[in-house]
């Protein structure tokens, strides 16, 4: 056992810290577990199974499993597999768990594809494809905005509409906490799963979750799986995922107009110059900033002046400037929402077939969507009142 919990700890790319917080266990004690002084108890040996992501029998020998390697990091000129904390690559099993107990329901209950799906755009992955994807995507949105009956401000709307629109052909959409420092998004494309692009909603800017689930969207049209933060972009993938975001939420065109008609008093003041095309767009203050760069309204002096603010400046106010996109319901008591939020539309839509046609019960939800026997009804209603509506 002792060499088992080492090396796996070591291939998961661990440090001992990181693995006392999330399992619960003290530091001391596990240098205790690892040099074989002391063994861990059934419980703790359950916890540690768990960090690791593995079965605990898998631990409880002096063998070392055959893990795969993590999904590659997109955060690095020459992406290689990325070294994430426990609670980033629980996300990532959860994700993948998911997909694939959804996956495995989608033959059975003969659940295909949406009709109007053959008809949105394809081909090479650029700007005209970004443009002709949100003229299809406000035509989609334009015929069903009031039966999907979403709350919020524009923004909010846009963000609830568009990860329906996204789910309803195929691809479920999570929105949950993670740790910011190991990816602000994700794609991933599980061999035995759906595809599953997840947005981290523990970033600063909220409106940076919109410009993040286009970036990773376009992560999935290029098959290219990986952990992502938009903001940090070294390399062509990123570059060309971040072209495509900014050409669908704020085309070229569109934004120059916009961005030229703020009055000179606007323009002559680089930060609320930036702060005012921002709360008139779909696009953080970040994305803005870098927009008008790309539309040449600003320097890249004066964007690196900005950057060199921003950095000063304390985590609250940062978030403060900027409201939540997250629907508001989804928020306060409506829990069952929230959960759907970060579970996903078309997981819960197919667990709630499933359910009906009595392939699966209660329990399996619970077990395989992670979806409490106490939300599920209120969770299956809203499901399928608005995937109906995004899929018709």
């Amino acid at each position: 056992m002792t060499i088992a919990l080492r090396k796996v700890r070591e291939i998961r790319h661990f440090d001992l810290q990181s693995v006392a917080d999330y399992a619960g266990i003290a530091f001391s004690r596990l240098e205790e577990f690892e040099s074989g002084t002391r063994a861990p108890s059934p419980r703790q040996l359950e916890r540690l199974a768990e960090t690791y992501g593995l079965a605990s029998y898998l631990l409880d020998a002096d063998l070392t499993p055959n893990l795969p390697e993590t999904v590659a990091d997109f955060r690095r000129k020459h992406p290689r597999p990325a070294h994430l904390s426990p609670a980033g690559m629980a996300r990532l099993w959860s994700a993948e768990e998911v997909s694939e107990s959804t996956a495995q329901l989608l033959n059975p209950l003969e659940i295909g594809r949406p009709v109007w799906s053959n008809d949105c755009p394809r081909g090479k992955l650029d700007v005209r494809l970004a443009s002709n994807t949100r003229a299809f995507f406000n035509e989609w949105k334009r015929s069903r905005l009031a039966k999907l009956e979403l709350t919020g401000t524009d923004e909010q709307r846009f963000l609830a509409s568009f990860r329906l629109f996204v789910e309803a052909q195929g691809t479920i959409v999570r929105i949950n906490d993670a740790p910011p420092n190991d990816y602000y998004g994700f794609f991933l494309a599980p061999e035995a799963g759906l595809p599953t692009v997840f947005i981290n909603r523990k970033i600063l800017a909220p409106k940076a979750q919109l410009f993040t689930l286009l970036h990773e969207y376009c992560h999935m049209l290029l098959g290219q799986a990986g952990v992502s933060n938009p903001f940090v972009v070294k390399n062509e993938i990123e570059r060309q995922c971040n072209k495509f975001a900014a050409e669908f939420l704020a085309p070229e065109r569109e934004f120059s107009e916009l961005a030229g008609a703020q009055p000179k008093t606007v323009r002559a003041d680089l930060f609320r110059f930036i702060a005012t095309v921002s709360s008139q767009s779909l696009l953080s203050m970040h994305a803005t900033a870098i927009r008008l760069l790309e539309t040449n309204f600003i320097s890249q002096a004066q964007l690196n002046t900005w950057e060199s603010h921003r950095k000063t400046l304390p985590i609250k106010q940062l978030k403060d400037e900027e409201k939540d996109l997250e629907s508001q319901d989804q928020k306060g008591g409506a829990v069952h929402a929230k959960i759907l939020g970060e579970i996903g539309y078309l997981p819960v839509y197919v667990a709630k077939l499933a359910v009906d046609r009595k392939f699966i019960d209660s329990a399996d939800v619970h077990a395989g969507f992670h979806l409490t026997e106490s939300l599920q009804e209120k969770a299956f209603s809203l499901a399928a009142r608005r995937f109906e509506v995004a899929f018709g």
